[in-house]
């Protein structure tokens, strides 16, 4: 069996690629949006992808099912779960899966389970290789019901399908889980860091033997019980999530091979406004952000975890406009925008911001302050709104005395509870969301804005007090 795991990192995606190793038929299953992974690797392994599986609808990406299916000259059949009514059948797959159906390719047989819970017609996939047993399965695809440590979380539909789908994701655990030995192992769609559990493991793999005994998740409780502590402390979702579980149950728009957001801007025409309507999203680091950047611009610096907070601030109904120090770090850029669903980049400026510079258009800077300099102002200046934009966790595990408390991802919805006058020192763990942060802050008008470089890392590195 040739056996893959391709792991993104930031979202913490986990696709699969299985293949038979005599008739080279393979298997994609859950795959991301940006495919030329999977084309690739079949190629270089002599595989042929003849079907592409979704464990569910996602809600932290957009999935490539589509849009592998129609760099192989449509050729893969698509399977797609076929419980849950209308309101979750995918229109575009080949066959909507149930229990009893199987897909073989050579000696690899694959079979269905109905697992509700994270989501109305969520299944696993378990893989019993022929040559081997034909009656244990040696892997199984957890999808997001199952992840290492952790199960999926049953509350980003809404308030009020989450009791429900809790109760529903109770017996998925307890009866239909059950049923799988404990040697098979498992593969679940994602790892650490991502939002679709509370505490997932940063392993990528395990056994379903080594969840019952150590996952907390799959302890025996109450029914109640059991819901009432899954649901406790969850974290908050990004509100994009919604909006990629509409996408992928319709199916998101095939991208093709030659990604958006080539096009270069001169300084006059980004200065003009040739691209209309345009957002200007600064991608460079937070210090260069903070030395000089194009007015009304929002910093999200290039890092893993862009697509998250892209997903999480940035509007939908906006073209883009990029400003980057390289160009050749485009293609990674738009990846990740393209995972979660920003299809409108129109290109970058040319130059970067030395070209904006040269030109002698207007530039704007952020104040920054070390943790040392937040300390003595904070002493003194009673005016001083003091901002953290960390998770609930992170403020619960200590913050700084008087300090006001808004979650990153919601600063937009929530801008109105920031003072407008007053002076304003943004800080989260180490620098990256303040300068988010800070960009949004000045967006709206408020002129007064200071990134705490180091964040609550270097406050409490310097032994400063917290509550």
């Amino acid at each position: 069996m040739n056996f893959h795991q391709r792991f993104v990192p930031g979202l913490a995606i986990a696709s699969y690629i299985v293949g038979d190793d005599k008739t080279g038929d393979a298997v994609v299953i859950d795959p991301s949006r940006d495919v030329e992974f999977f084309v690739t690797y079949a190629r270089e392994h002599d595989l042929h992808i003849r079907h592409i599986i979704e464990t569910h609808v996602h809600a932290d990406f957009v999935s490539g099912s589509r849009e592998l299916k129609a760099r192989l000259n449509d050729e893969p059949a698509i399977h797609c779960s076929g419980y849950g009514g209308d309101d979750w059948t995918q229109p575009f797959a080949d066959q909507h899966l149930r229990e009893g159906d199987e897909i073989k390719v050579g000696q690899l047989r694959f079979e269905f389970l109905h697992v509700p819970g994270h989501t109305p017609e969520h299944i696993a996939i378990t893989l019993y290789d022929e040559s081997r047993s034909k009656e244990t399965p040696w892997l199984l695809f957890s999808g997001d019901f199952l992840f290492v440590g952790d199960v999926g979380r049953p509350d980003l539909l809404g308030e009020e399908q989450k009791k429900e789908l809790a109760h529903q994701l109770y017996e998925s655990v307890f009866q239909r889980f059950s049923k799988l030995p404990d040697i098979t192992e498992v593969f679940p769609a994602h790892g650490a860091g991502s939002l679709c559990g509370k505490a997932i493991g940063s392993r990528r793999s395990s056994t379903v033997g080594y969840e019952r005994l150590y996952n907390g998740s799959l302890q025996r409780k109450p029914e109640q019980k059991w819901v009432d502590d899954l649901l406790d402390e969850m974290p908050l979702s990004p509100p994009y999530f919604k909006r990629m579980k509409r996408v992928n149950k319709e199916g998101p728009t095939i991208v093709g091979p030659e990604l958006p957001g080539r096009k270069r801007f001169s300084a006059k025409e980004v200065h003009e406004r040739v691209c209309d309507d345009c957002l200007i999203l600064d991608v460079r680091s937070k210090e260069a952000f903070a030395a000089a950047h194009i007015p009304n611009a929002i910093n999200i610096p290039l890092a893993q975890n862009l697509a998250t907070w892209a997903g999480w601030v940035l509007p939908y109904d906006r073209p883009t406009l990029v400003i980057i120090d390289d160009p050749h770090d485009m293609p990674e850029l738009t990846t990740q925008l393209l995972r979660v669903g920003f299809d409108d980049i129109r290109g970058y400026l040319e130059g970067g911001i030395g070209s904006w510079e040269t030109a002698g258009f207007e530039l704007e800077t952020l104040h920054t302050m070390s943790v040392h300099q937040l300390d003595r102002r904070r002493k003194t200046e009673k005016q001083l709104t003091i901002l953290d934009v960390r998770t609930d966790s992170e403020w619960n595990a200590g913050h700084i005395d008087n300090a006001q408390h808004i979650h990153g991802g919601t600063l937009p919805e929530r801008l109105e509870e920031v003072p407008q006058s007053k002076p304003i020192a943004v800080i989260c763990g180490s620098g990256y969301r303040a300068s988010i942060a800070s960009s949004f802050l000045r967006r709206s008008g408020r002129e007064n804005v200071t990134n705490v470089l180091g964040g609550m890392s270097a406050w409490k590195a310097a032994g400063l007090p917290t509550v």
